[in-house]
């Protein structure tokens, strides 16, 4: 019975996607975020082999309810993010601005206020063989970062 369970969307859900010809491994964490739980996505973004030629890539949202820690607590994550391989981190919100900060250069993968302002350039950088778990509180929104592009997936190669 174990082996035939199948994770919920929202929580920890793999999805391949078709992505101008190849695939695009999506790992669907959209529901909530707390250090903790950022930290475990991490940790199975970096068991999940990307293909060839492909990336670890994180979209991360905000971590809400953290009160007077949060710029810490986001700051943080830039140490798990390295032990982990990540490619490229792509963030969302205005407590991740704590994060952009202290994560090189070359792992920045860009900053938005919000999930729709973050869509073009996700969808214009995601290649075939990347690997890409999203994660973040579910007031953020990236909830339609993952509709999105199982949306954009579906449409036919221009």
């Amino acid at each position: 019975a174990l082996a035939a369970l199948a994770a919920r969307p929202v929580r920890g859900r793999r999805c391949r996607l078709p992505w101008r010809g190849g695939t695009l491994t999506l790992i669907d964490e959209s529901y909530k975020a707390s250090p903790a739980a950022v930290r475990a996505a991490l940790a199975v973004l970096a068991d999940t082999p990307p293909a060839a030629g492909g990336r670890r890539l994180a979209v991360l949202g905000d971590m809400l309810e953290l009160g007077e820690e949060s710029a810490r607590l986001h700051r943080e994550l830039a140490a798990p993010i390295a032990a982990a391989g990540i490619d490229r981190v792509f963030l969302i919100g205005r407590a991740v601005e704590a994060l952009h900060e202290v994560l090189p250069q070359a792992v920045r993968g860009g900053l938005w206020a919000d999930a729709d302002a973050a869509m073009p350039s996700l969808l214009r950088l995601l290649q075939p063989g990347d690997v890409v778990s999203v994660k973040g509180s579910y007031a953020v929104g990236l909830g339609r970062v993952v509709e999105r592009l199982c949306a954009r997936s579906a449409e036919p190669e221009t």
